[in-house]
């Protein structure tokens, strides 16, 4: 019995013993176990997300407020902006913009006076036709303003008798009428259309609306230049109703051309005219319609800016313009404010 109990409590030892053995010095310690390496896809899957750093101060002003200026808003890369452009500056408070400085243009305004202070040219009412020939018996009253001041080719003029004028003025509800007796000691016109002005002609400047650019030294779509050219290679008592030619007029009849407004510019055969010779120099009658002036409703005490100048030719076979006289001494002819005034009585 006492054997049994010997041989039971040994094979207990033995067992013990063998349950801690792995834990006594001597024996090794086994590999622990490990779970294969996690997919990093996956891992990213679960993983929080990082928040972006902003890139400039100015990315996110909302948030700014809430931020620590000392992170990643104060290292963060500033943006690259323009030279002329204000820089951003960030505060505790957010992100002041500092706007630039709106520049305000101040509007030019050209309005001055309704009347010209150059000299002025009166047109009376006529209430009775004139006939458009060339000569000049009709006109009452007679002829009032001279043109005699060189404006152009001085080198070239040398006295009255070869180049000079005096011109007459009127004027119904249809048109506004001219007269021109012009002194010249050799007449040449061997131009036509946009060329006329290089021989022996007339010129009239005229600008409907005063007030609205007086101080403007420029030409706009109120402002009319217009040429009258008495005839090519010499004048004969000829003269154009509707158009045609009355007379024989060889080898051109008296012709009108308006240069401005460039939009208008052309021959304008509903100007009327006549001319005829008269001992050293030639007369000349027009009369223009209104409407081509983009006069409307013309009235008694209107003032119309006005300027009317001869040109000069004096060589044969040649289209020049060696001198111009005109009825204003200031006149540029592309200067309205060196014009005079035209006056309807």
């Amino acid at each position: 019995m006492e054997k049994i109990k010997l041989r039971t409590a040994l094979v207990s030892v033995l067992v013990l013993f063998g349950l801690t053995g792995c834990t006594l010095p001597g024996f090794s310690t086994p590999t622990p176990f490990s779970f294969p390496t996690p997919d990093k896809t996956m891992t990213a899957l679960f993983e929080p997300t990082q928040a972006v750093p902003a890139t400039s101060a100015s990315d996110d002003t909302s948030s700014s407020s809430n931020s620590d200026t000392t992170g990643d808003q104060s290292t963060a890369t500033p943006k690259v902006v323009p030279t002329n452009t204000p820089e951003l500056t960030a505060t505790d408070e957010g992100t002041d913009i500092v706007e630039p400085t709106a520049t305000v243009e101040t509007e030019v305004s050209y309005v001055g006076p309704a009347v010209r202070s150059g000299p002025s040219i009166t047109a009376s009412y006529i209430d009775s036709p004139i006939g458009i020939d060339g000569d000049l018996y009709e006109w009452d009253p007679p002829i009032q303003k001279v043109i005699n001041y060189v404006v152009y080719g001085a080198s070239h003029w040398t006295d009255e008798l070869d180049c000079s004028g005096t011109v007459v003025a009127g004027w119904d509800e249809d048109y506004l009428y001219i007269g021109v007796r012009v002194k010249d000691d050799k007449y040449v016109q061997e131009a036509k259309k946009e060329q006329i002005y290089l021989g022996d002609s007339i010129e009239i400047l005229f600008d409907r609306y005063v007030s609205a650019d007086y101080y403007l030294q420029a030409m706009t779509a109120d402002d009319y230049q217009i040429g009258i050219s008495p005839g090519q290679y010499g004048i004969q008592t000829c003269y154009i109703v509707n158009g045609k030619v009355t007379t024989t007029c060889a080898p051109e009849p008296p012709q009108a051309y308006m240069w401005f407004p460039k939009a208008e510019a052309g021959k304008k055969t509903e100007i009327k005219i006549g001319a005829l010779e008269s001992g050293k120099g030639y007369q000349v009658e027009f009369k223009i319609p209104w409407s081509l002036l983009g006069v409307a409703y013309p009235a008694a005490g209107d003032h119309y800016g006005f300027a009317i100048s001869i040109s000069d030719n004096d060589k044969a076979g040649k289209l020049l313009q060696q001198t111009v006289v005109s009825n204003v001494s200031t006149r540029i002819y592309a200067d309205p404010t060196t014009w005079g005034d035209l006056y309807l009585k």
